[in-house]
């Protein structure tokens, strides 16, 4: 699906704009012009000191033959200087070139990360996380390079070339005129080689964003692989689709090294050609040996940037592919974050009035649901798998959007309050134990990162999670693992709980909290619970007996609507 979501999208773009959007590029280099223009500087400089060097080196050879040893001298003393201003112009735009090119694509990695994180949840669970990793890692690369090296290099490769071609036609207009006939030929063959590079380099980006996706699935599904004994067939998985990127890559590699060496072989006949139509010329005393070198000089310098033309045809399908889709994951409208400051202060009560709503491609799963919670108030949703109740907590974070309905808080439309206030007056518990790889502390300070060290503490120990903790060497600042590999199921329920209260919030939603609880760590739990939960506007969703003890009243989802309606067990 994630993919039909991209191509979709893809194919919608190309339709309505089938060149490179410019604006984007425009945008985020502006901050680096000084930079670039350093670099174009010293390109331009470079490649008028390689102008030179022909020039040069045909004068050492009619000094030759005029047997003038001081001229020679001179000249000779002259080249050298010239390559090693060359020299160090290269050595210090490259210099320059890499610092801008790592601060660029540093740049727009960051760009395009808090961009993504800014979309609704509902169409980021939709993509492929290959396709967003692949977007912020390799195709960021790509049009990074793309723009600082290869377009920045099109003026002084121009140069070189235009300038070559002035001075042969100086030296000798009629054996110019056959190089400059090549031109065409030369643009019609980087036509017909496009059309095999152009969508090589879509199905590149698709098969990475394929590999690198399956790696992802199956290092945070570690344990399934290893307890179902299926290392050899996700072995045999990864080794297929790495196999595709791989031979895809050889196919792209294979067109490129094709494609220079044959220009540049072109290039070095075209040089031979013009020896054997010179020839005549030098026998006859209409072209002098100084002439003959700088002309055949001049004609091999043009493989430089015909050489170079020919690389960014290719690098260019590849940016262009880039470009297009980060220009379809930025055009994305984020979630909307302005809106009316919450009501001071806040009490919690919550509202939901006719809400439906509908996962596309699916049936109906919500159907006019109404009900009310009292602030201060602990309400349990009940109801079978699959009947919406986390689909109820997503519509009230303002994850999802209902299709039809309003929801309230304390009177006020949620959709209309400013969304980053809502959700800090918001704390949820979810089914799914989000940690970082990180300590304890910074785990439970996630929510409330401006909170002292005593009020971490003051929340584990609401949560009970204090006394755990405790018995680690390290305490709080005891690390983890990666989602909190390194603590039970039960630990990280608590510590999990402990970051919620540490925000203090008007309102808690608590789903499915006691799922990873034997029956004496949730029997635990609800008391933990009854205590830290006083005074606050409570949803609970679960589905066992012992939490039901926490609810005021217990709300049973069936069939996309309330259906019953009791009190609850305290």
């Amino acid at each position: 699906m994630a993919t039909h979501y991209f191509r979709t999208g893809l194919e919608k773009y190309e339709q309505a704009n089938d060149i490179v959007n410019t604006a984007f590029l425009q945008q985020n280099l502006w901050p680096f012009r000084w930079h670039l223009a350093l670099c174009l500087l010293l390109m331009v400089l470079e490649s008028g000191a390689v102008l030179f060097v022909p020039w040069l080196g045909g004068s050492i050879v009619g000094g030759l033959f005029a047997q003038t040893e001081f001229s020679i001298g001179l000249l000779a003393s002259g080249l050298i200087a010239l390559l090693f201003i060359q020299s160090g112009l290269q050595v210090l735009q490259r210099r320059v070139l890499q610092r801008t090119i790592e601060r660029l694509t540093a740049q727009l990695r960051i760009k395009v990360y808090d961009h993504l994180q800014r979309l609704p949840l509902s169409w980021l669970e939709d993509q492929r996380r290959g396709d967003l990793l692949s977007l912020v890692s390799r195709e960021v690369d790509v049009l990074g390079e793309f723009v600082t090296g290869s377009v920045l290099g099109i003026l002084p490769q121009s140069i070189v070339l235009a300038g070559s071609f002035a001075l042969m036609l100086k030296i000798d207009p009629i054996l110019t005129v056959p190089v400059i006939l090549g031109v065409p030929g030369f643009y019609l063959f980087m036509k017909l080689f496009g059309r095999h590079i152009r969508p090589l380099a879509g199905e590149l980006r698709h098969a990475y964003a394929a590999w690198i996706s399956l790696a992802d699935e199956n290092l945070s599904v570690l344990q399934a692989v290893k307890a179902y004994t299926r290392e050899e067939l996700e072995k045999h998985r990864i080794t297929t689709r790495v196999s595709h990127y791989r031979a895809l890559q050889e196919r792209m590699a294979a067109y490129q090294s094709l494609l220079g060496p044959a220009i540049k072989f072109t290039a070095s006949a075209a040089v031979v050609l013009i020896i054997w139509l010179a020839g005549s010329k030098v026998s006859q005393g209409q072209m002098g040996p100084a002439e003959l070198v700088s002309f055949l000089l001049y004609a091999g310098l043009l493989t430089r940037p015909v050489a170079s033309f020919a690389d960014l045809w290719g690098q260019f399908q590849q940016a262009r592919g880039a470009l297009r889709h980060m220009n379809i994951v930025l055009g994305m409208t984020p979630e909307v974050s302005g809106g009316a400051p919450l009501p001071s202060p806040i009490n919690g009560a919550l509202r939901f009035e006719n809400v439906s709503f509908r996962h596309a491609g699916r049936p109906q799963l919500l159907s006019g649901v109404s009900f009310d919670i009292s602030a201060g108030e602990t309400v349990a949703i009940i109801g079978k798998n699959g009947a919406g109740k986390s689909t109820l907590v997503d519509l009230l974070m303002r994850f999802r959007t209902p299709d039809a309905g309003k929801i309230y808080l304390d009177g006020q439309e949620i959709s209309s309050l400013e969304l980053s206030g809502y959700r800090q007056a918001i704390a949820l518990v979810p089914q799914r134990v989000a940690l970082i790889d990180g300590t304890i502390a910074e785990n439970i300070l996630f929510g409330l990162p401006s909170a002292a060290r005593d009020q971490v503490e003051q929340a584990a120990r609401e949560a009970e999670a204090w006394p755990f903790i405790s018995e680690l060497p390290e305490g709080l600042d005891t690390i983890i693992g990666e989602a909190g590999i390194r603590l039970s199921g039960g630990q990280r329920q608590r510590v999990v709980l402990a970051r919620a209260l540490l925000k203090k919030p008007a309102i808690l939603i608590l789903d499915e909290p006691t799922a990873m609880f034997d029956p004496e760590g949730e029997a635990s739990f609800v008391e933990t619970a009854r205590r830290a939960l006083a005074g606050r506007t409570v949803v609970l969703i679960t589905h066992r007996p012992a939490s039901l003890e926490l609810a005021d009243r217990i709300l049973r989802l069936d069939g996309g609507r309330i259906e019953v309606e009791q009190g609850g067990a305290k």
